[in-house]
């Protein structure tokens, strides 16, 4: 598999946990009649909390990605796993969160780092021996 075949399956991937979080969150909304903020409602609270992280971890790790792929030298083994990693982490996030278990959304948050941390170098590393 391609770079940029694996960076847009992991992309599309996130894309969809994404919208399922964002309609999650609009679904809580409609429910409890709340335009803003969590009304005081822990299931809203930890939806919106939910989709704002996996967002925020998903904007950086995909712009790795990105950056990646578009270097032909790029072997994806490692990618590869970091990639699976990192999707795995963010549905443990997920069910760690709305489960409230904090030590699943601590484990989560430890391998979002490393995928994190593995992209990074593995992008310098391309970029300085291309």
């Amino acid at each position: 598999m391609s770079t940029l075949t694996l960076a847009a399956t992991t992309l599309v991937t996130l894309a969809l946990l994404l919208t399922a979080l964002s309609l999650h969150v609009s679904r809580l909304r409609l429910r409890y009649r709340q335009t803003w903020g969590d009304g005081g409602h822990k299931d809203l609270a930890a939806a919106i909390r939910t989709h704002g992280n996996t967002l925020e971890q998903s904007m950086l790790f995909g712009l790795l990605l990105l950056a990646h792929a578009q270097f032909h030298s790029a072997t994806p083994g490692a990618l590869a796993a970091a990639c699976a990693a990192f999707v795995l982490a963010r549905l443990l996030y997920c069910v760690g969160a709305f489960a409230r278990r904090l030590a699943w959304r601590q484990a989560a948050h430890a391998i979002t780092l490393l995928a994190q941390l593995t992209a990074m170098a593995l992008l310098a590393h391309t970029t300085w021996t291309a």
